[in-house]
């Protein structure tokens, strides 16, 4: 792509607002200004993007995500990530995080070394921004498809030990708090600067306001694998709902979460504390009755999620990549507000705010073409380059 080109955009959404008839002047990887297309009389030519006709948002960023295409991120080889990367740009992803699941340590360390080499590679898909652990410091009682073989106490030394040189590519952990040593960990992840998610747990509501004293900040998928809310016993879930300190993500398929109680946790939340996630498996973008493995259990596609083969009642992470998601988003909340739930709020949180997940002027040329009728992304753009 040109180092200079203007993207005509018929309407662009933004941080939560939405903007018509803009162009977005592209230098040097950079959104160097934004100008009326009335002041641009000229025709589009040559680099130009012509995005009369559609719209265009910032490239969505998936913190949590562990695979796709067929291809799982637990192998451990750079050159799954650069496939899962280049499968996730084709759906409007320009940034994501790495997850592994409860494994060995062996296998998570592999998976975290391969992070780091594509990080210094770069990728021709969407970007990676480092890793999230999900596990393997969870509650057995909420393990969901985790594999519970694999469920460890905290040790703050056994962390420090595995991770090693690879501490600065972590960036979110989820773990229990309630587990034996869980407060040692969120204490010193936090001293890290690392983001401390509390999911698949049974945490009370004392012990997730112990959590958060000590650092904790955000909800890995809402409702789904945590201690419900009862009136009498707010729980986890009744945790991430009332305290404005932790984020919450939100697998937004419409099946792990059901839509009235999506409107529940955006009224609580409010926009900007709700974060979009896809939970995307091997299986996203593979037929129905399609079978892979999470870690040496098996897991199928069915009805539009993944499952526990043989226990087709317990979830398996979805099915679907975030432009389900925004469809799902633009159904209910509208653009503007999936601009915020898909696209800042997940910058947001990981320190990147006016560099990613915006189409402010100084940041990163991440963006999409969007067409709002057949719900499709149409093209992705990382640092003004086109890679899907």
């Amino acid at each position: 792509m040109a180092d200079f080109y203007r993207v005509f955009c018929g309407a662009l959404f933004s941080e939560g607002t939405r903007r018509e008839k803009v162009a977005l002047i592209i230098e040097d990887g950079r959104i160097a200004a934004w100008e009326s297309l009335d002041a641009l009389p000229e025709r589009v030519s040559s680099p130009d993007v012509d995005a009369h006709s559609g719209v265009v948002l910032p490239g969505m960023i998936d913190i949590h995500v562990h695979g796709g295409g067929g291809r799982d991120l637990m192998d451990g080889e750079p050159e799954t990530i650069q496939f899962v990367a280049k499968h996730l740009a084709k759906h409007g992803v320009t940034g994501f995080l790495v997850t592994p699941l409860t494994a060995p340590w062996q296998a998570i360390q592999k998976v975290v070394a391969a992070t780091e080499q594509v990080l210094t590679l770069g990728t021709d898909g969407a970007e990676v921004l480092g890793c999230h652990l999900e596990g393997p410091y969870i509650n057995l009682k909420y393990k969901g498809a985790q594999p519970p073989e694999y469920i460890l106490p905290a040790r703050v030394a056994e962390f420090e030990r595995w991770v090693g040189d690879g501490m600065d590519t972590i960036r979110i952990v989820t773990l229990a708090p309630e587990i034996e040593g869980g407060y040692d960990l969120i204490r010193f992840l936090s001293q890290q600067d690392i983001i401390v998610s509390l999911g698949h747990t049974d945490a009370r509501y004392d012990e997730v306001t112990r959590a958060i004293d000590l650092g904790a900040r955000h909800v890995t998928h809402c409702f789904c694998a945590m201690r419900p809310m009862h009136h009498r016993d707010p729980g986890a879930t009744g945790a991430a709902l009332s305290r404005p300190e932790l984020k919450a993500e939100l697998i937004w398929d419409n099946i792990h979460v059901q839509p009235p109680v999506v409107r529940v946790l955006l009224a609580a939340k409010g926009l900007e504390g709700v974060i979009g996630i896809s939970d995307g498996t091997t299986g996203v973008g593979m037929p129905e009755g399609y079978t892979f493995e999470l870690f040496g259990h098996g897991a199928v596609v069915r009805g539009g999620v993944a499952r526990l083969a043989g226990q087709e009642e317990t979830l398996a992470g979805s099915a679907i990549a975030m432009d389900s998601c925004l469809i799902n988003a633009q159904e209910s909340v509208g653009l503007e507000a999936a601009s915020l739930i898909l696209c800042a709020n997940p910058a947001r949180a990981l320190g990147l705010e006016g560099q990613k997940g915006t189409l402010r002027v100084g940041a990163d040329a991440d963006f999409f073409l969007w067409n709002p009728d057949k719900k499709q992304v149409e093209a992705t753009y990382v640092m003004g380059r086109k890679v899907a």
